[in-house]
């Protein structure tokens, strides 16, 4: 039987993840025992799997927790106030939104589901700008890779 390499490839990962029965991964050394490309990735891929089963979490130090245990407070006094702002740019935005279209609400012309749909989309278009907004503020407090990661 013929394999394409993406078929194989997807055998080879089935056998570094010890998913392959015994007959698949003779199956996979029969079909690759003459090109040693193969075997050779077969084994770089065992020994990644085998270096990354290894791997463990680094323990936080104690000073650590200490440190987040009194940060709570700080972080909920933040988080409400971010909740303050975001209603007050939301109810300031929209009170702009309602002066700058006043006639066409009081337009007694246009239809109530017009009315109803502009003003859904325009509430929803002041909450994404005030989230856009919160989350640029916060991204650029923190860098994406502010440590090195120790294995």
């Amino acid at each position: 039987m013929n394999m394409t390499d993406e078929e194989l490839q997807a055998l080879m990962m089935r056998i570094v993840d010890g998913l392959a029965t015994p007959e698949e991964e003779q199956e996979f050394l029969e079909m690759t025992r003459d090109d040693p490309k193969w075997n050779t990735e077969l084994r770089a891929y065992r020994k990644i799997k085998e270096v990354t089963d290894e791997m463990q979490l680094k323990e936080l130090p104690d000073s650590y927790w200490e440190g987040y245990w009194a940060s709570i407070y700080r972080r909920c006094e933040r988080g409400f106030g971010w909740i303050l702002f975001s209603i007050g740019a939301i109810v300031i935005l929209a009170f702009g939104f309602w002066t700058l279209f006043s006639e066409f609400y009081t337009d007694p012309d246009v239809s109530l589901i017009l009315k109803f749909g502009v003003s859904a989309a325009g509430l929803g278009v002041i909450v994404l700008l005030v989230s856009i907004v919160r989350e640029r503020c916060f991204a650029r407090k923190h860098e994406r890779y502010e440590k090195e990661v120790d294995l």
